[in-house]
């Protein structure tokens, strides 16, 4: 049986403290993990490298709105130089099988109009992740989960 499951994971570009905020505020969402581009320095990653004027910038965090789980942060999935619409948005799929994300993410290259934004491999966060985007302009995480 797959362990996939798709987040809605939206990228704010110095707006995350701020949307996490109203979330919580309009939403009821109740913040699950978060984290700044200062504290992934200080805590987990000395060589982690960004803007300086990011430092409270938010690196990844993890909301949930009833049943349902969104993430945001303020890095641009895309390697575009400015927010670009469209690309504040992305299916970050994650499973507990390195396999199954391995495959999917070999599926998803097999198509000739699919760009590797960032190619499969270990991260800070875990052990296989990728960004692709697809044929259609979709920006696509697949996450591995520790």
């Amino acid at each position: 049986m797959s362990q996939l499951k798709v987040s809605t994971f939206l990228s704010l570009h110095g707006k995350a403290k701020e949307a996490i905020s109203f979330y919580q505020n309009h939403l009821q969402a109740q913040v699950v993990f978060c984290i700044t581009n200062q504290e992934i320095t200080e805590r987990l990653d000395p060589t982690y490298t960004y803007p300086a004027s990011e430092n409270d910038w938010i690196a990844h965090s993890v909301l949930n709105i009833g049943d349902s789980q969104l993430m945001i942060a303020d890095e641009l999935m895309s390697d575009a130089k400015q927010l670009v619409l469209g690309t504040n948005f992305s299916l970050c799929i994650t499973s507990a099988s390195q396999e199954e994300i391995s495959t999917l993410y070999n599926r998803l290259i097999e198509h000739p109009q699919t760009r590797i934004i960032v190619p499969l491999a270990p991260n800070l966060f875990s052990t296989a992740y990728a960004i692709v985007e697809d044929p259609y302009g979709v920006v696509i995480q697949l996450v591995k989960e520790k």
